[in-house]
């Protein structure tokens, strides 16, 4: 779709489960069923979203999934599906991985960074975007490389260390700023110390994507957040703000594990209103 100066595309780049308990915290759950349906393992439906934009003459890449690098057991325990999503979606839309020129991650979970590096025909890693600039929180890339023990499991240093390995296409930040000419990263925290929102703006137009600060549609509610968010009253305090402003400059939101609705505007009183135009 058109937004503005912004020409956008939505990115899928997998689809998954996850824990419901996970993904709904202190949330009970004969609340969170009746929005979300789980499968007989408590698992639900889980898609990796993030977006393509086109702004002055370059190429925008925001979140990459899951990618590739799973082995086959842990593919197998999160049900993972369509692995290529990240560069099928690129290819929808005619662009090959070395006309890309940023790419920003919301986080370095491995199931927002995994599609970063990928293998190569002899089993080595690789940059999936060799000519990229690639923007990440300082405070996030730190903790990533020495987490504490409750979130060891989260981070595949594979992912991203290449990123740092003479290639100096990595660039780290320290909160928020202007990355290129009408797009801006805001330090949000909460989640992971270093998460971001990518906000995306043509003069009065504005189009975020959320990362983990707004998962699916039942994240819209404000209290309900995940059992992984390490700073849980931080989220709340910027899921209020993202909230406000959304609301009031009518901002398009993209969500970022979403499978139904993934992209969408909120409207007064908390109503959710699918943007279908994006895709």
């Amino acid at each position: 779709m058109q937004l503005g100066d912004l020409e956008l595309y939505l990115l899928i780049a997998g689809h998954w489960k996850a824990d419901g308990g996970l993904m709904f915290g202190v949330v009970p759950k004969v609340m969170w069923e009746k929005k979300r349906a789980a499968d007989g393992n408590n698992m639900i439906d889980m898609a990796c979203v993030g977006l393509i934009a086109r702004i002055d003459g370059r190429v925008v890449v925001c979140e990459t999934g899951i990618g590739t690098k799973l082995d086959e057991k842990r593919a197998r325990q999160v049900a993972l599906r369509e692995p290529e999503g990240l560069l099928h979606s690129l290819r929808k839309v005619g662009i090959a991985p070395d006309e890309v020129d940023a790419v920003i991650t919301t986080h370095l979970h491995w199931d927002h960074a995994g599609g970063l590096t990928r293998r190569d025909e002899r089993g080595g890693l690789e940059l999936t975007f060799k000519k990229a600039r690639h923007f990440i929180q300082r405070s996030e890339w730190d903790f990533a490389l020495h987490p504490d023990q409750r979130s060891q499991s989260a981070y595949y240093q594979e992912d991203f260390t290449p990123l740092a390995d003479g290639n100096r296409v990595v660039e780290l930040l320290d909160g928020d700023t202007e990355v290129l000419p009408g797009v801006h990263v805001r330090h949000v925290g909460g989640h992971t110390p270093g998460s971001q929102v990518i906000v995306f703006r043509s003069g009065e137009l504005a189009c975020a994507v959320t990362g983990d600060l707004v998962c699916q549609t039942p994240h819209l509610r404000v209290p309900w957040t995940m059992a992984a968010d390490l700073d849980p009253l931080r989220v709340l305090e910027q899921k209020a703000r993202l909230f406000e402003e959304a609301e009031r400059h009518r901002w398009l939101l993209v969500l970022s594990h979403e499978p139904d609705q993934p992209a969408g505007y909120l409207e007064e009183g908390g109503r959710w209103s699918p943007e279908r135009r994006l895709s």
